[in-house]
């Protein structure tokens, strides 16, 4: 039977990726997640692993091609041939309702079952998005997982036997809950209607058709209820310049929806020259940023920074964006961004997030910043109040875009919306300052080509 390979959804903002490598060709075996191709995004590389074993039949798009998600991108032969439904047996009615039987628990004393043999040393498998997802789900050690699957991968299956062999250390046992009668079985005899009771008496509650028996667990051993580990480097940082920001300014945050159509249909018409021409995907934020240049020179406080006895304004541009890494968050720095054009800001985005993600940047990436970016749409964010980054006095939180009914000319239309966030130090920068900040961005962001009259 045909299996498609299909793009994953990667992010509620990430609509689509670039296909960098395919990992296998056409006649060739797979196994059962077996990676098959690596995607780049704007914000991350991710592989697609094979969900079956097969023989790849087709490969629909080749290396370099910008697909959307849900796009069918390659097929699998898994070799079982269409199912088809087996007209149903009759059988006898049953006449007792069977009770579902206990399952077996280990005895003491009795043999474990011997532990399978691994591709890779226990604890270094590679593992896919989905498996590291899962892990964390299931608050295990990857440390203690026995990966089988080829060239030393973690498959879902170890993962569910490591889960499944933690219950059974622990004593843990599932109990099944009996099926209600099924349709068909025979009805009871219908019985003679009893008297009115009394109306002093209440009436017994019927009695259900199942009873379900609420299991009731063995607490986790000691050493597997909680795991600790210390507050220490890059999260140490993060930590205490969290505390730090939101103790020296008083944080205010202010909210715009902004209508992105034009955007989003500009940046349509443009991403797959684009990409050829400069070898680098175009998305939203080189527009947001520019806009945002625009408007800080108009409101030049949420450029500025400020100690207890001065206020400093900026006359450079230098903006920050946050990328989230498995470390922690970190947020390289876009200089004298007003300088640089929508194609250069475009590539410069693109490396700088590569080094950030690989732990290549230098302390001048992430230093000298005025302003701040952070995009919590590509995790499917609708709205957030974020924190300032000292000694910054603003940032500006940008969410997800999505479809929604909006008013045009008195007539309520499908329109590409999302909802930016300014949080801003309100001892320096008044709330009517914030809002018109925020509403010029707005402005810009929904017909972009009013910003082409103010760039240089």
């Amino acid at each position: 039977m045909a299996m498609d390979v299909l793009v994953p959804q990667m992010g509620e903002s990430v609509l689509e990726g670039t296909i960098l490598e395919w990992k296998v060709k056409v006649g060739d075996e797979v196994k059962y997640d077996q990676p098959l191709v690596e995607l780049m995004t704007d914000k991350v590389n991710v592989e697609i692993p094979s969900e079956t074993d097969g023989i790849i039949t087709q490969i629909l798009a080749k290396e370099g091609d910008v697909v959307p998600v849900g796009t069918r991108i390659a097929v699998i032969d898994d070799g079982k041939g269409d199912a088809k439904e087996k007209p149903a047996e009759e059988k006898p009615e049953p006449t007792e309702q069977p009770q579902p039987a206990e399952p077996a628990m280990p005895k003491a004393g009795e043999p474990k079952k011997p532990k399978k043999e691994g591709t890779a040393p226990i604890g270094r498998g590679k593992m896919s998005p989905k498996v590291k997802m899962l892990i964390r789900e299931y608050s295990l050690d990857p440390s203690t997982i026995t990966p089988t699957g080829k060239d030393g991968r973690v498959t879902v299956q170890d993962v569910e036997d490591a889960v499944a062999e933690r219950s059974a250390e622990a004593g843990f046992s599932s109990q099944a809950i009996p099926s209600p009668t099924p349709t068909g079985a025979p009805a009871a005899a219908p019985q003679e209607p009893a008297a009115a009771p009394s109306p002093a008496q209440p009436q017994k509650p019927a009695e259900p058709k199942v009873k379900v028996e609420v299991p009731v667990f063995e607490p986790l051993p000691e050493s597997q209820r909680e795991r600790r580990e210390p507050l220490q480097g890059i999260r140490k940082m993060i930590s205490d310049h969290m505390v730090k920001s939101v103790q020296t300014s008083p944080h205010v945050t202010t909210f715009e929806d902004i209508d992105m159509t034009e955007l989003v249909n500009y940046r349509e018409r443009i991403k797959k020259d684009f990409r050829e021409t400069y070898g680098a995907n175009i998305t939203y934020m080189p527009f947001i940023m520019k806009a945002c240049c625009v408007a800080l020179k108009e409101y030049p406080k949420l450029n500025a920074s400020m100690n207890e006895k001065e206020i400093i304004y900026k006359n450079y541009y230098n903006i920050g964006i946050a990328v989230a890494r498995e470390e922690g968050l970190i947020v390289p720095v876009i200089r004298n961004a007003d300088k640089k054009s929508i194609v250069e800001i475009a590539v410069e985005i693109n490396q700088i997030g590569e080094r950030a993600r690989r732990n290549q940047l230098s302390p001048d990436d992430v230093s000298g910043g005025t302003f701040s970016l952070t995009n919590a749409g590509m995790f499917g964010a609708m709205g957030s109040t974020p924190i300032i980054n000292q000694p910054q006095v603003a940032i500006l939180g940008i969410h997800a875009i999505v479809k929604k009914p909006w008013v045009v000319d008195d007539e309520i239309k499908i329109r590409h919306i999302s909802n930016f966030g300014l949080s801003f130090d309100h001892r320096l920068i008044d709330g009517h300052t914030a809002v018109q900040f925020l509403h010029r961005v707005a402005g810009f962001l929904q017909d972009p080509a009013s910003m082409v009259l103010h760039l240089r």
